[in-house]
């Protein structure tokens, strides 16, 4: 049974030929009554197809052109099975949201004369010297970018060239040719987007993943080497330089996440390795292995006091951070691999995680977790494959997925179905922030640019938001179960999930 747009209904009647060129008839109707005829050549369905190719999932299967020589021609029977093959790929294109919005689709269909779709605007983007690894805004106004030199061979050129022969002592200092490094800036009066460089520190190993502490100005990089560098940068000298670095030997491989808190460092590595440093008492304070597999992912809640570590054979482990010593209370069985996004809504209490090989989004309640003691997972949402970053909206019940082709998916909660796909950038996104309170992403990627984009509070312009009314049901619905639970009648939890729109954003 083929799905309705309700906005928009469009088919193919007829066709026209002439020789061997072939138009055919698009009609075009609204919802409110507009209508309208366009006529394309079956080239111009492939060159569409082509295009939604490297942006979508699952396209519909384009007709295929079949081998039929000028001189025979096509007859009317294939023309008209042409025909209708080509109305049921518009059909199946235009009740999938994310493409029904996108603007190739929009601008084959002329659709610019009914309802207009609010896409996000870019508001600035500029150019860095390497890839994209974090990036970390404060408050205070400054800005730290950490970078990598994203390309193989210039790496291991650099590798080659830093490593310290025997008589290097002997001749004096060699120079290092950096292949990851962070820069820090300070937002000026000008404008809202106006940054100045105030310093760079340069790596000879690459700089994977960083972490800013605002309240004691601290700020830490994780490196490939297994090294942290704990640096102490100055607020007082409105951040012109930073007042002490220090590179500390923990991990045995790749840093892979970290944060800081009371004076103490966190950090996992690929070594399985989940460590503690003090570093206001000094001393290694807790070192114990989390599974037998590399671990991949970490972040934190300072108000639940936990922290939350995922690996690369797709478990998830939540610890306790309130104690000296870390605690593991709850491993999650996810079913996927390589966790390589996590991010935590602690008021909504949902752990969101993606895995990069597989491209599938865990969502988790994790109170409930941590109280029946089971990680059960709410929902699962197919990404696309080789995704590492995700962040989440709950003012607007939406996630935003990064993926490696340079795209980023927006995902409505409610339906779990996608809303939207921004073509971001050029090379795969390495980093997403979502600043809620300005509905402003900031995107970073591989092609070394970063760029801030504002989101429309409705996607359409004009019309009654749609994610409001999908709201408004599940509330209801919601409200109906709890009368039920009043009257001490047992509602099963697998049961509510068969609305299809997966009942975990509320």
């Amino acid at each position: 049974m083929l799905l309705m747009n309700e906005s928009i209904n469009v088919t193919i009647p007829s066709y026209q030929q002439e020789s061997s060129n072939v138009q055919y008839l698009i009609d075009i109707k609204t919802r409110n009554k507009q209508q309208w005829q366009i006529s394309k050549r079956y080239s111009q369905f492939e060159d569409l197809h082509k295009k939604l190719i490297p942006l979508f999932q699952e396209l519909p299967e384009l007709p295929k052109k079949a081998f039929i020589t000028f001189l025979v021609g096509k007859s009317k029977e294939q023309l008209e099975e042409r025909r209708a093959g080509l109305e049921k790929y518009l059909q199946q294109l235009i009740v999938r949201r994310e493409i029904y919005h996108s603007q190739l689709l929009r601008d084959f269909l002329q659709l610019e004369q009914c309802e207009e779709i609010l896409p996000p605007n870019l508001l600035h983007s500029f150019k860095t010297i390497m890839g994209i690894r974090d990036i970390s805004l404060s408050d205070q106004g400054v800005m730290f970018l950490l970078q990598a030199d994203m390309s193989v061979l210039n790496r291991v050129d650099a590798y080659v060239n830093n490593m310290k022969m025997p008589w290097d002592s002997e001749q004096g200092e060699v120079k290092t040719i950096p292949v990851g490094q962070v820069e820090c800036y300070i937002k000026q009066e000008e404008g809202e987007f106006c940054y100045k460089k105030l310093w760079t520190k340069e790596y000879s190993t690459q700089a994977i993943c960083m972490f800013y502490e605002p309240i004691t100005c601290t700020l830490l990089i994780g490196l490939d080497s297994g090294n942290i560098n704990f640096i102490k940068v100055s607020e007082r000298d409105s951040f012109e330089k930073y007042e002490q670095s220090i590179e500390i030997e923990i991990h045995m491989s790749r840093i892979m996440g970290l944060f800081y808190r009371n004076g103490q460092i966190h950090s996992v590595s690929k070594d399985t390795h989940y460590k503690v440093i003090d570093m206001e008492q000094g001393g290694l304070k807790s070192d114990f292995s989390i599974g037998k597999h590399e671990l991949t992912s970490l972040t934190y809640n300072e108000q639940r006091q936990i922290s939350v570590v995922g690996n690369r054979n797709g478990q998830i482990y939540i610890l306790n951070i309130k104690p000296a010593q870390p605690i593991v209370m709850l491993q999650i069985e996810t079913s996927t691999s390589f966790i390589r996004g996590l991010v935590l809504d602690y008021q909504k209490n949902y752990l969101i995680s993606v895995s990069y090989d597989d491209g599938v989004i865990c969502v988790l309640d994790v109170g409930k977790c941590l109280q029946d003691n089971v990680g059960k997972i709410k929902t699962k949402i197919q990404a696309k494959i080789k995704t590492r970053e995700v962040q989440w909206s709950s003012k607007r019940g939406e996630l935003f997925v990064g993926n490696d082709d340079g795209t980023v998916t927006i995902y409505n909660a409610l339906d779990l179905q996608p809303q939207f796909v921004l073509k971001a950038h050029d090379k795969a996104i390495t980093k997403l922030i979502w600043q809620e309170s300005t509905q402003i992403l900031i995107t970073g990627g591989k092609d070394e640019i970063i760029k801030w984009w504002h989101f429309p509070k409705k996607w359409k312009a004009g019309d009654q938001d749609e994610q409001v009314k999908s709201k408004q049901l599940i509330e209801a619905k919601m409200e109906n179960i709890l009368k039920l639970q009043n009257q001490n009648q047992k509602i099963d939890s697998d049961e509510e999930d068969e609305t299809g729109l997966g009942n975990w954003h509320k």
